[in-house]
């Protein structure tokens, strides 16, 4: 009888739509439908017309994150450039679909972690494209027997810095979004039990109407906008480390530290 009150249990959870799948899927559904619809657009504008409206924020969008690409990838990678465009705009409407009253798919951390491996997958991939086999001597401690380096055992701090991107991209979109949201959450507790403490309105949270707005404005849309873009620096520069093709470290690190400031 208990394995069976389990068993039913874990099916009504496994069929549960939660707030945050709710999200996810209408954050793809938003997406699909603006692409859809520039799509159309952009068969419309002639060749001597200047774009406007959604066809131009899209060309700009487009315009800064191939510039990215091409800067910190390089060239031969700019085909992964509508991947990056993609993984920049799903970012950010997860961020400020907080604003319309839905939870943020980033707030959960099942959806960073995802995401985080998709960026921890494309290294192994990145890391083989150029360096082929002898990209696994990477993991390995070497000696060099005739000029030749031999591996001949694992080396586990270079596995454990193999993960790291991965726990750490994951974890810093997902504890910035979730202390915003927390933040907000306290701060809205907060209000309206200083609202009741106000005679004949205290039963509406008037502080909580006039100052919530701003907060929110602040944690969905601006912080978001700048992990959306961090998330999408920190992974081409990911990517970048695992050509081996002696990138400039110095432009690379740069791009990380003023990543790092952005959080």
């Amino acid at each position: 009888m208990l394995n069976n009150s389990i068993v039913e249990i874990a099916q009504e959870n496994l069929f549960t739509i939660t707030p945050v799948i709710t999200s996810v899927i209408l954050v793809t559904l938003i997406l699909a439908t603006i692409y859809i619809i520039y799509y159309f657009k952009l068969k419309k504008v002639k060749e001597n017309e200047a774009p406007k409206g959604l066809v131009l924020v899209m060309q700009m969008v487009i315009a800064y994150i191939r510039s990215l690409v091409v800067e910190i990838l390089g060239p031969k990678l700019e085909k992964l450039t509508p991947y990056f465009i993609y993984l920049f705009s799903y970012i950010l409407l997860s961020n400020v679909i907080g604003l319309i009253g839905f939870e943020n798919p980033t707030g959960s951390l099942t959806v960073t972690l995802s995401m985080g491996f998709v960026t921890f997958i494309g290294l192994f991939v990145i890391g083989f494209k150029y360096q082929k086999i002898s990209y696994l001597k990477k993991f390995c401690i070497c000696i060099k027997v005739k000029g030749k380096k031999i591996p001949v055992m694992v080396n586990p701090l270079e596995v454990i810095s193999q993960i790291t991107p991965f726990i750490s991209i994951s974890f810093r979109l997902w504890g910035n979004i979730f202390a915003g949201s927390l933040i907000t959450s306290l701060w809205f507790f907060f209000t309206g039990y200083m609202s009741c403490k106000i005679p004949v309105v205290g039963v509406f949270n008037i502080l909580g109407a006039i100052t919530i707005p701003p907060v929110n404005i602040y944690f969905d849309l601006l912080c978001g906008l700048i992990q959306a873009l961090v998330f999408t620096l920190l992974t081409m520069v990911y990517w970048t480390l695992e050509k081996g093709e002696g990138v400039e470290e110095t432009k690379l690190q740069k791009v990380v530290i003023h990543s790092n400031a952005n959080i």
